[in-house]
């Protein structure tokens, strides 16, 4: 065998740069000298993952857990390829057993609730992401989410109620502004609504100009009749 020339830190460089193709063989090196590794063993997979080939890259996670089954590097990505091929009975246990491992890990929390989401088991979600934000209160992203699950419930006061969290978090946040100028409309608060709307527009014209439009027109013609 021959001496391994590279160290992670020089490989993890070359992944940073998206090089995955070049990092591969030298982490296959490495692994054939250091086999009990498992950061070499997560980053092996993820050059495979982020390359396409995401069964590939979990059949080398799932043979790390054989090694290490209480690393939660491991486990939290071997539980996002199946969340990521719809495999959300398997995503959920795996999350959920390095939950035990991390139980302070917001990002466990906001995909748990993602799982949740996606069974449309709302509250649940709102739970989860709860949580999260015990442990990372400024991720504007899980009030967002907060809001819009209120939303689909129909709860409008307290969907808007999450959204100004984030906006206020977030002044740049279009979406929030986006989600919160409808949640506004639903409840009358036409002239907030018009607000947020037009921040939304003004800040992500390529995503939100469209919808804005058909928004002020709706609070035009509500404003007509009242």
């Amino acid at each position: 065998m021959g001496e391994v020339t590279q160290d992670l830190g020089q490989i993890q460089k070359i992944m940073e740069n998206g090089n995955y193709d070049e990092a591969r063989p030298l982490l296959k090196e490495y692994l054939a000298a250091n086999p009990n590794e498992p950061l070499a063993i997560r980053l092996y997979g993820n050059t495979f993952a982020y390359t396409g080939f995401l069964g590939k890259a979990k059949k080398i996670w799932h043979d790390g857990l054989r090694k290490f089954p209480e690393n939660i590097d491991l486990l939290y990505n071997y539980a996002l390829a199946h969340y990521l091929q719809g495999n959300l009975f398997y995503a959920r246990r795996y999350w959920k057993k390095a939950l035990k491992f991390a139980p302070e890990d917001s990002e466990i929390y906001f995909n748990l609730g993602q799982i949740a989401r996606d069974e449309g088991r709302l509250k649940l979600a709102v739970n989860y992401w709860r949580k999260a934000l015990q442990f990372k209160p400024d991720n504007v992203e899980v009030m967002n989410n907060i809001g819009v699950a209120y939303a689909t419930l129909r709860s409008f006061g307290k969907a808007a109620a999450w959204y100004k969290k984030a906006v206020n978090a977030d002044k740049n946040y279009a979406l929030a502004h986006f989600n919160l100028a409808n949640a506004l409309f639903e409840t009358g608060e036409f002239e907030n609504s018009q607000k947020h709307a037009e921040a939304a527009a003004r800040l992500d014209p390529a995503a939100h100009m469209e919808t804005v439009t058909l928004l002020l027109r709706k609070i035009k013609d509500k404003r007509a009749v009242s």
